[in-house]
Order: structure tokens, then C-alpha cells, then sequence
């Protein structure tokens, strides 16, 4: 596991930041590049969101944001350390919040399956598979999105996170394609408890002959 994660960032003592209220603040320690996790807690009332900002005040990561059902989050980003990590933190006055930025390695490991509630990141070393998705929701409206993030070169391009899940309403259960370790598996967004289940890949569907063959019994 940890060569696997070393391959999608590097290691490094926690960075922690707490405060209280609605802030625009700078990390003093920036971590080597790579991913990294983005845990934050908070206590309070209504709405609460952390954003990734650059050295002008525009977003460059934002997180969804949480109500006080979710007092914890776990979500990832890139850092490739052209400027210290700054994050935007809305809450208002009565909010008090703690921020941790970890590596990698301290993901939990997707294995053949797990389970949560609400956010989280999951680190995938197999092979190739299928990823079933499944959420307990708590309404008809709720929202399950799961995205894959695959490693890639400090100083190029970024790279898209490959869709896993994205379930809304009343489909609870949906299987796509799991793509070989070392993954990071980011639950960005769940509305209740979920579970995901790696499964052998499926087989390729042999392909289907044409109107005209199928006429002609070719």
C-alpha cells in the first residue's frame, strides 16, 4: 500500500489550521507534490464550505459544501506546490473549524469493498474491475457521485478524475467500469450511507452483425 500511494504523493507530517468564523488564510508548510487529503470538521449551524484559492482569491478547488447533518469531510486535491495551499473557508461568525491536510497514505484501502457515510477517499491497488455502487439514501432527491483520480507527472497537464458513480434521484445502484490501481476512489458527494463492491471486469460483448448480414444469415 505504501508503495502505491507514494506514486500518488509524497509523504509528510499532518498541516493543521483551525479557526473560527468566515476566512481567507494561508498554510505556512506546503507539502511535496502530489495529492493530498482534505479533512475538515466543524461545528455551528446552516451552511459550511471550504474552497481551494489561488494567489488572486479565485477558486481553484472547491469542495461541495455540508450542512450540520455532516460535521466531518474528507475529500482530495493536487498540490503541486507553485504557490502555499490558501483555502476560503465560509461558515459564518459562529462556526469553529479545524482543517488537516494529510497524505495519501492515510486513505483507508478500497480492498474488494467498503462502506461509509458522506464524503471519503479510498485508495484502489488492484486490478481492474467493476464498481458497484450502491446508496441508502434518506430521500428521493439524494445524490451519490464517486470519481477516480489516476496518477500523473508533477508539472503536467492535470488530468480529468474518471467518473465512477453519479446517481441521482431513485436509482440507488450503478456499476461502471474500476480502472487498475494505484486509484484514488473520491466519494465527493453521498446523501446517506453507501457501499461500493469491486467485481471481475465484464466480459466484452461479442459484436453484433449488421441489418444487412443478419438478413442474409451471414
Amino acid at each position: 500500500m505504501a508503495a502505491a500511494a507514494g506514486i500518488l504523493g509524497g509523504e509528510f507530517d499532518d498541516i493543521v489550521y483551525s479557526g473560527r468564523g468566515d476566512a481567507d488564510f494561508t498554510m505556512e508548510e506546503t507539502p511535496p507534490p502530489g495529492y493530498v487529503l482534505v479533512d475538515y470538521a466543524w461545528t455551528g449551524s446552516g451552511y459550511f464550505s471550504v474552497t481551494s484559492i489561488d494567489w488572486n482569491g479565485r477558486e481553484a478547488v472547491g469542495f461541495r459544501g455540508t450542512v450540520a447533518s455532516r460535521r466531518v469531510e474528507r475529500h482530495v486535491m493536487w498540490c503541486d506546490t507553485l504557490y502555499p495551499l490558501r483555502f476560503r473557508v465560509d461558515g459564518g461568525a459562529r462556526a469553529a473549524w479545524t482543517i488537516v491536510i494529510r497524505p495519501v497514505s492515510a486513505a483507508r484501502e478500497l480492498g474488494q469493498g467498503a462502506t461509509g457515510r458522506n464524503s471519503e477517499v479510498l485508495l484502489h491497488t488492484g486490478p481492474a474491475g467493476e464498481l458497484l455502487t450502491r446508496l441508502t439514501p434518506s430521500g428521493s432527491d439524494d445524490i451519490l457521485s464517486v470519481r477516480g483520480h489516476k496518477p500523473h507527472r508533477p508539472g503536467a497537464p492535470g488530468r480529468s478524475p474518471v467518473t465512477l458513480a453519479s446517481d441521482f434521484g431513485r436509482r440507488r445502484e450503478d456499476a461502471r467500469a474500476l480502472p487498475a490501481g494505484p486509484l484514488l476512489v473520491a466519494v465527493e458527494h453521498a446523501d446517506g450511507d453507501w457501499s461500493l463492491e469491486v467485481g471481475e471486469p465484464r466480459a466484452p460483448e461479442p459484436p453484433r452483425r449488421s441489418l444487412w448480414r443478419r438478413l442474409l444469415g451471414r
